[in-house]
């Protein structure tokens, strides 16, 4: 039996997984599937100051979770943002990991942030972004007016620190999800992040940024196909 947990993006919460989280459960090999909200997202958005926020509060966020749940044989799944947080999560629990699930995420370099990131010649970034196109490039309407309603804002310290930690621990299988259809990382910077990261697979899934909104099904699927 595995046991799912599912990492926000930025300016996301734990809400974006309601039509994927039962979707997991369906599946006989699948305990529980928790979304947590990361501190000063969600119900945790007045916890700190935004300007106060690090990666280190998203990392316990997450572990306090891990830990305060008991929970084991861990696929820990993050989304875009997500992908500067869920390294640190393995490293600091790695006896609890099964596999590590990269969903479309931007991971810097060493030594860079995710700011450094947003100059890079593929990041839609350089050239602006419209919101609805990027993250409901593939959502109907009222699926749209859900998600854009529920944004929140997102910590700026989180975006302009320095990365210390790229990868997982080796001995841990890691998958990056890429996104075929994403607005927001096109797909040539999302094979460039699972170079860095150095992931033991690449899974292309048709889809665009918001996967788990516009295909939850399916996603599911394909996560419990790496159980």
């Amino acid at each position: 039996m595995v046991q799912f947990v599912l990492v926000h993006g930025g300016s996301h919460a734990a809400w974006c997984w309601d039509q994927l989280l039962p979707r997991l459960t369906e599946y006989a090999r699948v305990s529980s599937a928790i979304a947590v909200d990361l501190c000063g997202h969600g119900t945790r958005e007045n916890e700190r100051p935004q300007d106060d926020i690090t990666i280190a509060d998203y990392v316990r966020s997450v572990v306090n979770e891990i830990d305060s749940r008991s929970l084991e044989n861990i696929i820990l799944v993050g989304h875009s943002l997500a992908g500067i947080s869920i390294p640190h999560v393995a490293h600091e629990r790695p006896k609890q990991m099964r596999r590590l699930v990269y969903l479309s995420t931007t991971n810097p370099p060493m030594g860079t942030s995710v700011n450094d990131s947003m100059t890079h010649p593929l990041s839609p970034v350089t050239r602006g972004v419209d919101v609805t196109a990027a993250f409901c490039s593939d959502l109907d309407d009222e699926t749209t007016a859900w998600l854009l309603g529920r944004l929140g804002p997102q910590p700026p310290g989180v975006l302009a620190e320095t990365v210390t930690r790229v990868a997982g621990p080796s001995d841990i299988p890691s998958t990056y999800v890429l996104l075929e259809e994403d607005e927001v990382l096109p797909p040539d910077y999302q094979l460039e992040q699972a170079e860095t990261i150095g992931v033991d697979e690449v899974v292309r899934f048709s889809a665009g940024h918001s996967a788990f909104a516009s295909r939850p099904k399916d996603l599911a699927t394909l996560l419990c196909s790496m159980i």
